[in-house]
């Protein structure tokens, strides 16, 4: 992975690249069209630094280039953007095998261990489907908010995904930090 420094300094030359686009267009300058243009630019300059590698990248180029395409084309004219605008995301991903049978193994063993009293089972089984139910929740609630999430079967896959994607998050945040910083400080010099 690349130095945070170079990271934040790519992304920042993307997105200020996409705002130039967007403001060359000649667009309306109405506040709402300005910040869905920031949003917009934001989110295929972060989505360009994973050059298509994980899935919500790939869902937020899809999502925008249907609105945007002259402008998702350019801001990804460095790597293949026909590639990656065109490029279907996965129906189904797949598990890892290792993953499988460790947890196949685990079922073997909590099924043949025999258990002192019925009770204690029926009270473990009830404990064990609420807690299933709660993290079904959870992993439908993190499903909807990773771009590209309800594509993604595997809980494995989409924990990765969403780390990546609050990683990508923070490098975005903190360059847009650096911005209002250097501006205020710009505005109390004068």
């Amino acid at each position: 992975m690349r130095p945070p420094r170079s990271l934040k300094e790519e992304f920042l030359k993307k997105w200020q690249m996409g705002l130039e686009l967007w403001r060359s267009s000649g667009r309306n300058t109405a506040v709402a069209d300005r910040r869905k243009a920031i949003k917009v630019t934001a989110d295929i300059a972060m989505a360009s630094l994973r050059k298509g590698t994980t899935c919500w990248s790939r869902a937020l180029i899809a999502k925008t280039a249907n609105s945007n395409n002259y402008l998702v084309r350019r801001i990804l004219s460095s790597i293949q953007a026909e590639g990656l605008i065109n490029k279907k995301l996965p129906n189904k991903t797949v598990c890892h095998k290792k993953i499988l049978r460790r947890s196949k193994k685990a079922t073997k063993r909590s099924s043949s261990s025999p258990s002192s009293s019925s009770s204690l089972r029926r009270r473990g089984n009830a404990a064990s489907k609420i807690a299933k139910g709660l993290v079904k929740r959870k992993t439908q609630g993190l499903r909807n908010l990773i771009p590209g999430g309800e594509l993604m079967n595997n809980e494995i896959l989409l924990v990765r995904e969403t780390l990546d994607y609050i990683t990508s998050l923070q490098t975005q945040v903190d360059v847009m930090r650096s911005l209002v910083d250097a501006t205020e400080a710009e505005m109390s010099c004068k």
